[in-house]
């Protein structure tokens, strides 16, 4: 068995380790290591856009002064009301409709069919507001106050109605 690991020791290149050399040896890499650390170096300078000055999460609010363009396509939401908020909405209807003008938002009160419609208008700046404004008209329907109601066109305030049917399963 000796013999045979001889044979085959002699039949292998012979290959020496040379490991007092201080150069790195190739990796693959086109190039020379100047090169690489060219290359390392246009990677840590400053971008434009790493000021440490610019808020890059900061939302930018939608106000009358920085607005964003009209839309498109009209939108529109109407809502019936029931006969008994009939007095009511007609007394603050003036109200209503002065606040969603500020918006750029047309509202119209129907009171043969007992319905509100709210839709946008080339004046609209802000996006988000029709939906605001149904909120706002469905939660007049529904019995609240005028004041609580434009609550809802404030950023930080939603509305959800939830149906609760009380009976059987």
């Amino acid at each position: 068995m000796a013999a045979t690991r001889k044979t085959r020791d002699k039949d292998l290149p012979d290959v020496s380790m040379d490991t007092s050399s201080s150069k790195p040896q190739d990796d693959g890499v086109e190039g020379d290591g100047e090169g690489r650390k060219k290359f390392r170096r246009n990677k840590k300078r400053d971008m434009p856009w790493d000021d440490p000055s610019i808020d890059k999460w900061k939302i930018e609010p939608v106000t009358a002064d920085n607005p964003l363009p009209p839309p498109l396509e009209e939108s529109s939401f109407a809502v019936l009301f029931p006969k008994y908020r009939e007095k009511y909405i007609r007394e603050v209807w003036p109200l209503v409709s002065k606040t969603l003008r500020q918006y750029g938002i047309a509202c119209e009160l129907n009171l043969l069919e007992g319905s509100m419609t709210v839709k946008t208008t080339r004046k609209t700046w802000d996006p988000f507001i029709i939906i605001k404004s149904r909120d706002m008209i469905k939660l007049l329907s529904r019995s609240f106050s005028v004041e609580k109601a434009f609550r809802i066109l404030e950023d930080n305030m939603y509305c959800d109605i939830i149906k609760i049917k009380v009976g059987r399963t």
